[in-house]
């Protein structure tokens, strides 16, 4: 593997690409607010006259996500298209193409972050309150609060009846706006497939998201495209399997482990450590989603 670069920002590399796929949270924002640094980023990439797509392994439809964007203070001039897992799950239910989909039936138990139930809006879906009710279960979020084993028992039933599960948002780890973790939707699948459960997963790091994301930056040559994120197991190792360069923000999931504040030096051994893990490695390493470090 090439031993990855790091840089003080975006600056240093952004003239290489004309389109930038980039994550959301713990990149762009926490959730409740945007970062400083990452708004003036996006602005000084869409004055230089870069497309951006921001990626989000949301649960919810593009036109919720857009609207807390908006909400939150992220204006919709500071990006080309909003690309999520939920619109892409949405899709697929009503498509049903996918023979994994064609068999779901019509009833679903889902479960969803404040609610939401966009990912099935539109669609000759039933909701049910129960997994013994179900044809198939849709996991689209998770509160920030949520516990793995407050959902043992439904997934143990849902098991029982070999019910197949969508996740809606493979993450496996969130980051929470007081700046902690929580659990994430990806953790409750992998748990379901454990009690030999059948998950289909529907975002990062799955081919067919990213060129969704490649369709709204209008088809460039691959080497031209960079996929900025702060989880090496879904945008540096979906960003690379689909032969795009990537950047690793140090700030975000990793946090743990890095030292955003200082270089190269200080961090090499946490790079490595995820190279381990992951087998992959960004081909850029950024303290945080900005412009420059001045």
């Amino acid at each position: 593997m090439i031993e990855p670069t790091f840089c003080s920002g975006l600056a240093d590399l952004a003239a290489r690409y004309r389109g930038f796929i980039v994550d959301q949270w713990g990149v762009i924002h926490d959730g409740a607010r945007p970062y400083a640094e990452a708004l003036d980023c996006l602005g000084r990439l869409r004055e230089a006259g870069k497309r951006v797509v921001l990626l989000s392994n949301s649960g919810k439809r593009t036109t919720v996500n857009a609207a807390r964007l908006a909400e939150i203070g992220i204006d919709e001039t500071l990006y080309d298209a909003i690309v999520t897992s939920g619109e892409a799950t949405w899709q697929a239910l009503f498509e049903r193409n996918d023979p994994f989909f064609a068999g779901l039936g019509r009833r679903c138990f889902l479960w969803s972050r404040g609610g939401d139930r966009s990912v099935v809006e539109g669609l000759p879906i039933e909701v049910v309150d129960a997994a013994d009710d179900a044809d198939f279960v849709l996991l689209g979020g998770v509160e920030d609060d949520a516990r793995l084993e407050e959902f043992g028992p439904a997934l143990e039933a849902a098991a029982a009846r070999g019910l197949p599960l969508v996740c809606a948002n493979p993450d496996i780890v969130a980051v929470l706006p007081n700046g902690g973790f929580g659990l994430a939707p990806g953790a409750v699948a992998h748990h379901y497939e454990q009690l030999g459960g059948r998950v289909a997963y529907v975002g990062k790091p799955h081919r067919p998201i990213y060129e969704v994301c490649l369709q709204a930056l209008g088809n460039p040559p691959h080497d031209e495209v960079l996929a900025v994120g702060d989880s090496v197991a879904h945008d540096v190792a979906g960003g690379a399997a689909m032969e795009l360069d990537t950047a690793l923000v140090m700030a975000g999931i990793h946090s743990r482990i890095f030292d955003p504040d200082r270089g190269a030096s200080a961090n090499r051994a946490a790079m490595e450590q995820l190279a381990q893990e992951y087998g992959v490695l960004p081909r850029w390493v950024l303290p945080r989603f900005r412009w420059s470090a001045y």
